[in-house]
């Protein structure tokens, strides 16, 4: 976006302010079609960023859902139940028959344990109705499982007829600085792909894989971005197995298309040291890798001032703790009341992993725009202090808890 048009959106809604390109979306997914170039299809883990769901299901094949709540976004903006991947650590057993009631095979369920197995292959033996699930392989943490599990699953796959495991899943973490990182990791699982046909003679038709691409967020940062999926998609093609490779992606398609704006209101010199203070904060805006301001992530000021001299500054936020440090000693143009700081790079994650309910800050706006259809405001300014204080609600029914319903 220019900062003609983001100025727009600065007179329009104020400030604190996120603002999505959703013309940048749509070309950095088309940018990835191009590079993959039949290689691979594209899968929007939609816990980047959440607002940006119902473009994302037009452009993209599949949506990751990692929550209940995510599920709702999906329901309440009728995204097709075909495009769905349920996926998530925790699937509780009344969560998971709740959307298999609703969606039934339509969408896929990613199995991060034995349990979750046990309860889907339940509610289809009752129902006598198939669904279509992606085992989830363990990177040696506490998402998927192990080898030795998934091989257990499929030994026992025979008694769960209804059960149909039609895919592998694997992520093993974001931000990955060495590409060399995909390649082992594709050839790790190209192995297992191998030995499950080997010893249970079947060819699992589809792969899930999150490669984690990092995402440069800081000045200074190299953009390995195009030659680290050169080296992807590389490794995918070198793989024995020749199934249909999904690539599961989220700060890669958001981040570039985001811009959190935030106003000056109050500018001083403590010995000797300038300070400008926003009306957004840490709350609001989060890199990840940033500690403290340490780092100086891309920038635009508003109004600009061609003719301005740089100054050093240091951006704190409006929350009551020395840690909301936007950015600390930046070379800056001179700051005056009502500028506002336009931080770039901030459509994945940047809204969500703050402390949002810290001091109890209203949620700021968010608008999207595109050439095509302009500017439009998607939610209006969110006051939290309702959640953070005492509200009297009926106790409940300490018999009803302790007979075990």
């Amino acid at each position: 976006m220019t900062i003609d048009e983001l100025e727009y959106g600065i007179v329009n809604y104020g400030t604190p302010l996120y603002v999505f390109d959703l013309d940048e979306i749509t070309e950095t997914v088309s940018r990835l079609r191009k590079k993959t170039d039949g290689t691979a299809q594209i899968c929007f883990a939609m816990k980047a960023n959440p607002f940006l769901v119902r473009q994302m299901a037009e452009l993209t094949d599949r949506i990751e859902v990692c929550s209940m709540g995510e599920y709702e976004i999906c329901r309440e903006l009728q995204i097709p139940a075909r495009k769905l991947l349920i996926s998530g650590v925790l699937k509780e057993r009344r969560n998971l028959e709740r959307i298999m009631e609703e969606q039934r095979r339509a969408c896929i369920y990613s199995v991060e344990s034995r349990n979750q197995f046990c309860h889907i292959a339940k509610w289809c033996q009752e129902h006598k109705e198939p669904v279509r699930v992606f085992l989830r392989l363990t990177s040696g943490n506490q998402f998927g499982m192990d080898k030795q599990m998934i091989k257990d699953l499929f030994a026992v796959r025979k008694i769960c007829p209804f059960v149909k495991i039609e895919g592998l899943h694997f992520f093993s973490g974001t931000q990955k600085r060495s590409s060399e990182t995909f390649r082992k990791e594709l050839c790790r699982i190209d192995q297992f792909l191998g030995e499950l046909e080997k010893e249970y003679g079947v060819t699992i038709p589809d792969l899930e894989y999150g490669p984690g691409i990092e995402m440069p967020y800081f000045i200074g940062q190299t953009d390995k971005r195009a030659e680290d999926m050169d080296v992807l998609c590389r490794a995918i093609s070198e793989m024995k197995w020749k199934g249909r490779v999904t690539l599961e992606m989220g700060r890669y398609l958001a981040a570039p298309a985001g811009y959190y704006l935030t106003g000056v209101k109050d500018l001083k010199t403590n010995d000797q040291k300038n300070y400008c203070i926003v009306d957004g904060g840490i709350h609001q805006l989060h890199y990840d890798g940033q500690i403290k301001g340490m780092y100086y992530p891309h920038l635009l000021v508003s109004p600009q001032r061609e003719s301005a001299d740089l100054q050093e500054w240091t951006i704190c936020g409006s929350l009551c703790t020395g840690n909301d440090v936007l950015i600390r000693n930046a070379q800056i143009q001179e700051l005056k009341y009502g500028d506002v700081l336009i931080f770039q790079r901030a459509g994945a994650y940047a809204m969500t992993e703050g402390m949002a309910l810290f001091l109890s800050h209203s949620l700021p706006k968010v608008a999207v725009y595109s050439s095509r259809n302009g500017w439009k405001l998607i939610r209006a300014e969110q006051p939290t202090f309702l959640w953070n204080m005492e509200k009297e609600i009926k106790n409940g029914d300490l018999d009803h808890y302790f007979r075990g319903n």
